[in-house]
């Protein structure tokens, strides 16, 4: 049986290569919006490739629809970061089979293996990424808003945009701070932490900040936005040395606003069950379900809707959660 692969955005030498890991019988459909890179890869496999190959220009997110094989493809890989699962990514692929695809949940950015069972995608596989983003009609502007005459940045990954109201004002304010009593050592991986974070609490943005902002002392937090109020995660140096493993940071929410006290002690409240009760069991069980699934047909767990997709995480310990929160980037301690 001859087998089949697409691939997204390959610029031609990944493509080769997955051609050859495929064999002498598979092919490759790859599909890129560049007509330079398009035209490159032709050229290229021309001289040098394995024939196997097949470069296509076009939306990536449409697929390959005239070069889908009877039962679908045998894998689908996704070369660029997209905020979206295309619903022709899903269609396309042969029940069984896989998609790869790095996708962004609230800014932060995991390669994830899903597997097609009926009109489900089941996540097996979690890896930490980073890629250009999708360029076709897919690609996706996240909204901000300037506060503070520009020292504050308000970014929504995922959703819409929330309500920034009284934000100006509640920056010339007093901040409350709000230890989390989560002290970890400078090479400490939180990677799930962002994930958790980003699924769970509602409210949820990213705050970028300039350099030497004496309101927001990350460059791009985690925040949650409500109630004319806004609070964000940081940490404090508890034990400066030479090395990372030797240095200690506590966790600490920063927050402003009238509802400050009630939003830091959510977010610290999140930082703490994460520790115990997520922390050392990795990432969660993940499937994702055509948009518009009525939430009574969806498994128990933590709710974020894309466009085109319905995520659940099951995380342990929590039973159903909707909606899902909007995500945001936290910077690890240095």
């Amino acid at each position: 049986m001859r087998r089949t692969r697409r691939l997204l955005g390959s610029g031609g030498y990944n493509a080769e290569l997955i051609a050859h890991v495929a064999g002498p019988r598979g092919h490759v459909i790859t599909v890129d919006v560049d007509p330079y890179v398009v035209h490159r890869t032709r050229r290229l496999g021309a001289e040098a490739g394995s024939g196997r190959v097949t470069a296509l220009q076009g939306d990536g997110g449409l697929g390959a629809p005239d070069h889908v094989p009877a039962r679908g493809f045998d894998a689908i890989m996704i070369t660029h970061n997209v905020s979206d699962l295309a619903p022709a990514w899903r269609d396309q692929l042969a029940q069984g089979a896989r998609l790869v695809v790095p996708l962004e949940i609230g800014g932060y950015t995991r390669s994830l293996t899903l597997k097609r069972h009926g009109e489900v995608l089941h996540c097996e596989h979690w890896t930490h990424c980073g890629f250009v983003r999708d360029r076709g009609a897919a690609g996706r502007t996240t909204p901000r808003i300037a506060l503070a005459d520009g020292e504050v940045t308000v970014r929504w990954e995922d959703g819409e945009p929330g309500d920034a109201d009284g934000l100006d004002e509640a920056l010339r304010g007093l901040r409350h701070e709000r230890p989390t009593g989560l002290v970890v050592a400078g090479n400490f991986n939180f990677e799930t932490l962002q994930i958790y974070a980003a699924t769970v609490l509602g409210g949820f943005c990213r705050l970028s900040a300039r350099e030497g902002s004496a309101l927001v002392t990350q460059p791009d937090a985690a925040a949650i936005v409500a109630d004319r109020s806004l609070a964000y995660l940081t940490y404090r140096t508890v034990k400066d040395a030479p090395t990372a493993a030797e240095r200690r940071s506590e966790f600490c929410i920063h927050a402003y606003g009238p509802a400050a006290g009630e939003l830091a002690e959510r977010f610290a409240d999140c930082v703490r069950t994460w520790d115990t009760e997520v922390r050392e069991s990795g990432y969660p069980a993940m499937t994702v379900h055509p948009a518009g699934t009525p939430d009574e047909l969806l498994p128990d767990g933590a709710v974020l809707d894309k466009p085109s997709a319905r995520l659940v995480f099951a995380w342990p310990g929590h039973g159903t959660l909707r909606p899902a929160a909007a995500a945001s980037m936290l910077r690890e301690p240095r």
